[in-house]
Formats: structure tokens, C-alpha cells, sequence
């Protein structure tokens, strides 16, 4: 497959900078030199270690270890393929990004036929809806007062109560029974092995992505059948935690609120009632993924969840999720309200015997988060006209302990002190030891996952590059101590490794002065992306090391270890110095080793050709020892 070009990579990384993209999803929150500091944003922890050095352009952490460019960060934080961050970059930073080649394109061209098919069955619900097996979905549509706008505006339509409807008519236009499956409209049948309709008898939602193309449907029962909602599977176009119900409408309003309600009928009657900056949650837990989606596009998001007991410990479960995941992702600044509507009636209900007007004053009387669950904490502890101080207590320790702003935190320990006739500090106290024992656990979890991730990641290395192989007896991945001190002290001399002034042709480091291939790769790619006069960007070389393993680790991650040892602020002459001792030390142990291999071989062999060869290779072998001695006495 055709790789990006190499100038579209540096043009992304030149206006990617990494301070400017690590920003929209870390706080800063302390700077030492050139290097900045925040809570890592891929494992649990309280106090930061996670730095971004500006001049290299580089992230570390020195917690769980991840590092690597602008690009490997979005790959880690959006979980995208290299090709994909390339381009999410490239669209943030208006750099075109080309084709790369004719994997990408039959995969692109796969999605795009299940991307044509879901449109054309949306098309065939919506005519099915507006025929005559449609009667009784459209008299259920007109008893839910949906107008006639507004079905055809959310394109909302009807399954035929037949198990292969939808498969015939997908079949008539040309879709092959991989593509169906593919599309999340199909179930198997255990008997006969054939594609089912998956929905069949339901009012049809068809499921929008932020940019209007249709990739998953929602199906609705009219009568008593369960389960009510029916929802497509994930698909090759489709992750249901990434999306949100009517989004693509909802962001045309341009509103900084978003209100995001539990049904696509709550959502359908809010914008029908003049309410366009409303969303759906698609039936499912609500997730950070879809918090990242909404702080793109509003600064404010305003919860409803039902009133009923299932739907106020969702709210709770939300609010824990959502806390937890801006107390990690400290960049992304988001206010989160949460609101009830009266009377325990879902948001439809409520709009269409009050109107419109009446639910606006619902969505502005939202509380923030910290305010409901100081009032949850309050409500669920009062009974029998007396309030359960030891329960109240331990809500308010619980839900203030989610709180990572301290500020809020301690005043919501100050009100609640009050009731609790405790001071606020040992509240707070409290607070922090709960948030802490339970930071340990989620911490401990945290890691334990990038464990994995990580050691998944070195086996997709090695079957990528073939790792699992060796050459003369040396792991491809294989490096020394002294190998990487001389490619680090290479990188610190930047520009003046190739100046005759201090370094001489002959004392450039080489592929040759390495033992494993993946070594031999790297510093290949290294000088011929080498900069004359200015050397080689770390951000660039972090991101070729990503391709590889070294000692059976992450190329990258070995780099930084070696890298963060180097001194700091040592002029060029002293680095020069430290440079050449360490690879005249390589050099000359790579030649004591080849020698004490020939002299090995002649005592094994008696051919005469063999061992004229084997004396020529050690007269060679004598000269590089005696050549480099003298370097070394010229140091």
C-alpha cells in the first residue's frame, strides 16, 4: 500500500503543534522549561505526569509510558488508524491529505456501498410508509402528532411485518448477501443459515452521523411488542457510542447548548416544537465518546433521564462517568446541567400538554451537576419529615468525592456541612480519601489495560515487520545500551553530524554499526530524512520509530528512556566528544566480535580458498582496530 507523502506529514506536523492539539483534551497545569505538564488522558492518576516538550514536539508520560507525535496522540486519544489521524489532522489544520492507495480505496469503496445501501433502505421504509402497507404506521405517527414535515425531514418510515421484505428489494437493486451483512439490517436464521430482516412491523428511524449520511436505523413497536425499541448492531459503519439520534440536525443550530434526552421521540418532538439543539442517546449508557462529540460542538449540555427509578440511577451513573472522564480529559471544558421535567412525564408528554415555551423554562431551570446531586443527596434521605444524617452523609462524602474542581468541591461540602453539623474540611477530607482509594483502583485498572494494549501492540509489530525472525542468530528487535546512546547523542547534534567541522564523513553513524534490522531500518530512515544543516525533528523520527520494536518493547518508548537520560544544555564540542567515543566503542566491539567469529571458523575449516578469505577479512578487521585507536588518541 502507498504510504502519505513524507512533505504531507511534516506540513501536518509543522501546523499540528503538539501543545495546540494535546490542549483540546489536556490541562495544563504546570510548565518547566520547555516542557509542559498535565494529568495523563489515557490512565487514571492525580498528580501529573504526563509532559508535552514543545521544542520537540513530542507527548511522554512518564506514568503509563505513551509517547509519541501530534498524530500518534490522536491515534491514541480518537483510537484512529495512522491513515485516519492523518487526515483528522489534516482536516483540523487545512492540510489536503491524498489518497494512499488501493487497500484504502476497496475499504472506502466497502463502506461506501453500505453507506448506498442504507439509504436505500431508508428509501424503501419511507415508501413503505406512504403506501398501503404503511396504514397503521401512519396512524400511529398521527396519534404521536407527528406532522407531516416532520417524518419526511427525519425520513422516518415503516418495516413491512415480513421476515425478507427488505432483503428482496435490497437484493432487486444489486446488494450481495456480504454487503447486507455488513449493514447491521440483518440477522441470521439458526436453521437455515439465511439473512433475516431485522426489523419487521416497527416505525423506522433512520440514524444519522454528524455529516448527514445515514449509518444505522432505530426500530420502534407500535402496539405492546417488546422489546419497544429495536436498534442496529455495530456495523462497518456504525459504533453507537460515538453517535447521538438527530445530531446532524442538532448542530445546524449553531446553539452552545445541547440537550440530550433518553428516546427518539422525546428528541423528534423537540424539534418539531422549534427546540433544534436537542439529541438522543441512542438507547444506550450515555459515553465519553459521545461527551467528546458534544464538546466539539456546545459549550453546555443539559441531561434529561427519566423520572422513574431506572432512569434516576442512570442519571447517577451518567454523572459518575461524565465527572470521571473531564477529571482525566482536563482540557475538555464542558458545563453539565441536568433537568427534570415536572410531574414525572418524559419530555413529548410534557410538550405536547404544556407547548414549547412552557419546556424552554424546563431547560433553563436545569441544575448544574454539583447542585443536583446536592439536592439528590438531600431528596433521597428525607423521609418521614426527617432528614437520615448518617445516609445524607454518606451521598454527599460519595457524589463530592466525583467533584474534581476544588473549589466546587469544597463548596459543596460548606452547604452540606450545615445539615451534617461537621466542618467543611473534613468533608472535603473525606471526599479526597474516597476519590483517592478509588483513583488507586481505576489507576491500577487503567494500566493494567495500556499493559495490554501495549503487548498487543509489540505482537502487531512483530507480525507486521517479521520480528519473530532473526538474522545470524540476532532478534531483528535486538539493540544495545551503547547502540542507543550513540543514535540519542547522533540526534542531539542535529545539524552538525554531517558538518565536516566536527564530524568527518567516515564517523557518521551508518546502518552497519548496528546489530538488529529494525535498528539498521531506523537510522536509514534517519539520514535519508536527515535535514543538512538542521538534522532530523523528533516529532518526525517518533513517528517512524512507531513502526517498530526494539528489545521487544515500542521502538518509541525505548527512545524516549535513552533520550530523557541525555544531558542536557552540553555544547558541541562536548557533544561531538561524547558522540565519538561511543561509536569508535561500538565500532571497534562489532569488529572484536567479527574477528573472534573468523578465528572460530578457521579452526574449523581446512579448505584452503575458505581460510585465504577468512586471513584477508581479518587483515581488514586489524586495520579498522588500528584505525580507530587512532581516532580515539586524536579525541
Amino acid at each position: 500500500m502507498a504510504r502519505i507523502p513524507d512533505n504531507v506529514i511534516q506540513d501536518i506536523l509543522d501546523k499540528a503543534d503538539i501543545e495546540t492539539v494535546v490542549g483540546k483534551y489536556v490541562a495544563f497545569t504546570k510548565r518547566t522549561g520547555a516542557n509542559k505538564f498535565g494529568l495523563c488522558p489515557f490512565h487514571s492518576e492525580k498528580t501529573p505526569s504526563f509532559s508535552v516538550s514543545l521544542n520537540k514536539g513530542i507527548y511522554h508520560c512518564f506514568g503509563c509510558g505513551k509517547t509519541g507525535n501530534s498524530i500518534g496522540f490522536i491515534m491514541e486519544i480518537e483510537r484512529l488508524s495512522f491513515v485516519d489521524a492523518v487526515k483528522f489532522l489534516g482536516k483540523e489544520f487545512g492540510v489536503e491529505v491524498p489518497e494512499t492507495g488501493s487497500n484504502e480505496g476497496d475499504n472506502r469503496k466497502e463502506r461506501d456501498r453500505v453507506y448506498s445501501l442504507l439509504t436505500e433502505a431508508a428509501r424503501f421504509y419511507y415508501l413503505t410508509f406512504t403506501g398501503p402497507e404503511g396504514v397503521e404506521a401512519r396512524k400511529y405517527a398521527q396519534k404521536r402528532n407527528l406532522s407531516t414535515a416532520t417524518l419526511r425531514n427525519f425520513g422516518i418510515g415503516y418495516s413491512p411485518d415480513k421476515w425478507d421484505a427488505l432483503y428482496k428489494h435490497l437484493s432487486s437493486k444489486g446488494y450481495t448477501d456480504e454487503e447486507m451483512g455488513n449493514s447491521g439490517l440483518f440477522t441470521v436464521s439458526k436453521k437455515t443459515g439465511k439473512l433475516l430482516d431485522l426489523f419487521r412491523n416497527r416505525l423506522m428511524f433512520p440514524i444519522f452521523d454528524a455529516f448527514g449520511k445515514i449509518v444505522a436505523f432505530g426500530g420502534r413497536s407500535m402496539g405492546d411488542d417488546m422489546p419497544k425499541y429495536i436498534n442496529s448492531p455495530d456495523s462497518l459503519v456504525y459504533k453507537k457510542q460515538e453517535h447521538f439520534y438527530a445530531f446532524n440536525f442538532a448542530k445546524k443550530s449553531r446553539e452552545k447548548q445541547l440537550i440530550i434526552v433518553e428516546g427518539y421521540m422525546d428528541a423528534i418532538a423537540m424539534h418539531q416544537a422549534g427546540i433544534t439543539n436537542s439529541v438522543a442517546a441512542l438507547g444506550t449508557a450515555f459515553t465519553d465518546s459521545q461527551l467528546k462529540l458534544a464538546s466539539k460542538y456546545a459549550e453546555e449540555v443539559v441531561f434529561f433521564f427519566d423520572a422513574d427509578k431506572a432512569g434516576q440511577a442512570a442519571a447517577l451513573r451518567a454523572i459518575k462517568m461524565l465527572l470521571t472522564y473531564l477529571k482525566k480529559h482536563s482540557g475538555i471544558k464542558i458545563r453539565i446541567k441536568i433537568a427534570c421535567v415536572p410531574e414525572g412525564k418524559d419530555p413529548d408528554e410534557f410538550i405536547k400538554a404544556n407547548g414549547p415555551d412552557e419546556f424552554r423554562k424546563v431547560v433553563k431551570a436545569a441544575k448544574d451537576v454539583d447542585t443536583y446531586l446536592f439536592d439528590r443527596a438531600y431528596n433521597d434521605s428525607f423521609y418521614d419529615d426527617e432528614l437520615d444524617v448518617p445516609k445524607y452523609e454518606d451521598y454527599i462524602i460519595e457524589y463530592g468525592s466525583w467533584i474534581g474542581d476544588d473549589v466546587k468541591q469544597y463548596r459543596f461540602a460548606t452547604n452540606a456541612a450545615l445539615y451534617i453539623k461537621a466542618p467543611a474540611e473534613i468533608l472535603v477530607n473525606r471526599m479526597k480519601e474516597v476519590a483517592d482509594k478509588e483513583g488507586k483502583t481505576e489507576e491500577s485498572m487503567s494500566l493494567r489495560s495500556i499493559e495490554r494494549d501495549h503487548n498487543e501492540e509489540i505482537e502487531r509489530r512483530k507480525i507486521t515487520s517479521s520480528e519473530n525472525k532473526s538474522k545470524n542468530g540476532i532478534a531483528e528487535d535486538f539493540v544495545t545500551e551503547l547502540e542507543m546512546e550513540v543514535f540519542c547523542y547522533a540526534i542531539l547534534l542535529k545539524g552538525n553530524l554531517t558538518d565536516p567541522q566536527y564530524i568527518s564523513t567516515p564517523d557518521i553513524i551508518r546502518p552497519g554499526d548496528f546489530y538488529g534490522e529494525n535498528m539498521k531500518k531506523i537510522v536509514e530512515f534517519f539520514l535519508t530524512h536527515f535535514v543538512k544543516g538542521v538534522g532530523l525533528r523528533e516529532d518526525i523520527l517518533v513517528g517512524e520509530l512507531s513502526n517498530y520494536n526494539l528489545n521487544n518493547e515500542q521502538a518509541e518508548i525505548v527512545y524516549i528512556k535513552y533520550a530523557e537520560k541525555m544531558p542536557l544544555n552540553m555544547g558541541v564540542s562536548r557533544l561531538r566528544g561524547e558522540y565519538l567515543i561511543r561509536l569508535y566503542k561500538l565500532r571497534r566491539e562489532m569488529l572484536l566480535q567479527k574477528k573472534a567469529y573468523i578465528l572460530k571458523m578457521l579452526d574449523k575449516t581446512t579448505d584452503t580458498v575458505v581460510r585465504d578469505k577468512y586471513y584477508d577479512d581479518l587483515k581488514k578487521i586489524e586495520l579498522g582496530l588500528e584505525f580507530i585507536k587512532k581516532q580515539e588518541e586524536n579525541l
